[in-house]
């Protein structure tokens, strides 16, 4: 085969790679360039007609082409007009509401939502709520001097938090609420709940007068 002369096209891409070679001019250039280039086993060349526009009149004239072909229109959903039920919508129908920072009653709020604020529970409501429990299962997932107790202790606590929302409870309170679950009272309780809190399953929340309480750790709470 004789070797190609006069103008002519080097055209090589590979999509994957995001490579897109066009080479154009005289044969004899084009292939030194792509024998420079490491190119002479891949793509193709071609001749070019001999016109009389110049290569690069040749070559924007053929990328418009090719651009008008890969950049046809597509109709994408967005552009689909789309008949929503009901009235137009009409911003100046919606109410302001306007509100001095910190006017607002939080608590009648809360209120409207179902939502009651914290408060401090009584030793007979804890204890009703407690009797009305069945017998829980034993401390399991962790070492415990007395995994009964524990778990009546944890079942308070729990309630506590979750319908009262307070954090911790005086030891009076825990002594009249479940001492006889606890099947322990007085300095003996006390002993008890020191040794839970220093094994990190209580903290111990301080009060005024010297008083204080105990109140579950999160993770010891969700134990079983």
């Amino acid at each position: 085969m004789s070797p190609l002369k006069g103008p002519a096209r080097f055209r090589f891409r590979a999509p994957d790679g995001d490579v897109d070679v066009l080479i154009q001019g005289d044969a004899e250039w084009v292939n030194a360039l792509r024998e420079d280039l490491g190119l002479m086993d891949v793509g193709w060349v071609q001749p070019m007609a001999t016109t009389g526009r110049t290569v690069q009149e040749q070559t924007e004239s053929e990328e418009e082409t090719e651009d008008s072909d890969d950049d046809s229109p597509v109709l994408l959903e967005s552009d689909v007009a789309v008949v929503l039920p009901g009235p137009p919508p009409d911003p100046s129908r919606v109410p302001t509401v306007r509100r001095v920072i910190g006017e607002m009653d939080l608590d009648a709020e809360m209120k409207k939502l179902g939502i009651e604020p914290p408060r401090s529970p009584t030793a007979e409501e804890l204890s009703d709520l407690i009797s009305e429990m069945d017998h829980p299962e034993p401390i399991t997932s962790q070492v415990s001097t007395d995994p009964i107790a524990e778990a009546w202790l944890q079942r308070l606590m729990r309630i506590a938090v979750r319908k009262f929302g307070v954090t911790a409870l005086p030891i009076s309170v825990i002594d009249s609420a479940v001492c006889e679950q606890l099947d322990r009272s007085g300095t003996e309780l006390e002993l008890w709940l020191e040794g839970m809190w220093r094994l990190g399953k209580l903290v111990k929340v301080h009060g005024g007068g010297g008083s204080y309480g105990y109140g579950p750790n999160p993770r010891w709470l969700e134990a079983d």
